[in-house]
């Protein structure tokens, strides 16, 4: 089932106020902005050095996003040989940014292996990922919907303000639990962070009984 087809199934939107391409579409996108933040996609490219310290980064690279995760020179070393973080940094360029080496000036005819992270589209969500990314998307939808009940109603039928209030309560208990799905799954908590290990030790003196606590 497609990512759309999977949100509008959860938001069950009866009442029409939400369309596809401005509502739905801007919901998916949102949230696989926020899951490309939480599990980025990582790009293995090989780029053509120039005799110089610069290197150009790859088509593929996002500005403002992407990261370098690891540059291989020479590539084909076993082990593998690994450039240091400290020996390369981005350089921003007028032309835009690029990979500036510290120590190493590749020739043209040499290549180096660089590991990148990439914003996540639909076709790239890790398996396993499809549902909770729709559970985020379609928190956003059940916000707006919320949003709007609770800015809608007519003040010359007092049952139609009760209904509207009472549906846009409704929608923000469920965007806030669908939210609660995609962070339970992620392993995150509201503000983004990552959720504290849980570890087994030894009780400490006078916790008799006690397995296991957070360090």
């Amino acid at each position: 089932m497609a990512l759309i087809d999977l949100v509008q199934a959860k938001v069950k939107d009866d009442s029409g106020r939400l369309t596809e391409a401005e509502d739905y579409i801007s919901a998916v996108n949102a949230s696989l902005e926020r899951y490309s933040l939480h599990r980025p996609s990582e790009l293995i490219l090989d780029v053509q050095g120039a005799g110089i310290h610069d290197v150009n980064l790859p088509d593929q690279w996002v500005d403002g996003f992407s990261q370098v995760l690891k540059v291989e020179f020479p590539i084909g070393e076993i082990p593998e040989a690994l450039i240091a973080d400290d020996a390369w940094r981005i350089y921003r360029a007028p032309d835009g940014p690029v990979l500036r080496l510290i120590d190493e000036t590749p020739l043209a005819t040499a290549s180096l292996r660089l590991t990148i992270t990439v914003p996540r589209q639909e076709a790239s969500i890790q398996p396993g990922d499809l549902e909770a990314v729709a559970n985020l998307a379609a928190s956003f939808c059940c916000d707006t919907l919320a949003n709007l009940f609770a800015s809608t109603s007519d003040p010359t039928i007092a049952a139609d303000v009760v209904n509207y209030r009472s549906k846009s309560t409704e929608y923000a208990r469920r965007a806030k639990e669908l939210r609660r799905l995609y962070q339970e799954h992620m392993g995150i908590n509201e503000d983004g962070s990552a959720q504290a290990a849980m570890t087994l030790a030894p009780a400490p003196a006078g916790c008799a009984g006690l397995t296991h606590w957070r360090r």
